[in-house]
């Protein structure tokens, strides 16, 4: 059963892999001197290419690495935005149907976070010291021989070579499974959006309408609104502001 789960998280990231510890090729420290100046310089050419190539493979897998980060950023973000939809969206729907639309949700957020771990593990510079040769050995070699120079060249070329390729290994790993949980992820959201779907169009949902409870009848309502209205038109009387002026005034003599 353990073995199982450690084949299903192994591909995501999340049980860690122990970096083998395999025999190299070679030795560097066997190459011997070489008193033709020409064979040492071919050798040299030959080693910086296969150097040149490492460096390739590392400028693509540092690409690649940014470019999912900046994907899954892109789509991290839209997602945030779909959660308040989702919550206003399904409130009418089943607990079971809410329940599955939540699982899956925090599973894509989950992948996405393992996406952005995985990759970020490729830019700790202090886990991955490459190794190049050592600007020293102009100095320490400047009295000895063209020769006994390429070799000392040849021999570092040899060793840093075992080690970026190893390291290298390293990052092409991490970006593999980054990957993984990318493909993990959007497979994840693909299946919550189809069911966010699904329960939109097919499970009932709750009638908008506000029903009152025991509702009061009014009958002939227009009839006695009508009615209401000629009484007090009837009634009603507009008197010129002059004249309850001149009364006001007549009053006043009559009491003098």
């Amino acid at each position: 059963m353990w073995e199982k789960l450690k084949k299903i998280l192994r591909p995501l990231g999340l049980y860690p892999i122990a970096v083998r510890n395999t025999v190299p090729d070679y030795n560097s420290s066997d190459y011997l001197q070489v008193n033709d100046d020409k064979t040492g310089e071919a050798h040299v050419t030959y080693l910086n290419r296969l150097n040149e190539d490492e460096n390739g493979r590392l400028t693509l897998i540092e690409a690649k690495t940014s470019q999912l980060i900046s994907q899954t950023g892109i789509i991290f973000s839209l997602l945030s935005l779909f959660v308040p939809l989702l919550i206003d969206k399904v409130s009418g729907v089943t607990i079971w149907v809410k329940i599955l639309l939540l699982i899956l949700l925090l599973l894509a957020f989950l992948c996405y976070m393992l996406t952005i771990n995985n990759a970020l593990k490729n830019f700790k510079i202090t886990d991955f010291p490459y190794s190049t040769p050592s600007a020293k050995n102009v100095l320490n070699l400047q009295t000895n021989s063209v020769s006994e120079f390429n070799s000392e060249v040849i021999r570092d070329l040899l060793h840093g070579l075992q080690v970026n390729k190893k390291l290298n290994n390293i990052k092409g790993t991490n970006l593999l499974h980054s990957y993984n949980a990318f493909k993990t992820a959007n497979a994840l959201t693909a299946s919550l959006v189809s069911c966010f779907c699904i329960s939109l169009l097919f499970l009932k949902q709750p009638d908008p309408t506000i029903k009152i409870a025991n509702p009061i009848k009014i009958e002939h309502l227009d009839s006695n609104l009508n009615r209401l209205i000629d009484t007090v038109s009837k009634y009603k009387r507009v008197v010129p502001y002059k004249t309850v002026i001149l009364k006001s005034d007549a009053v006043d003599k009559k009491n003098k």
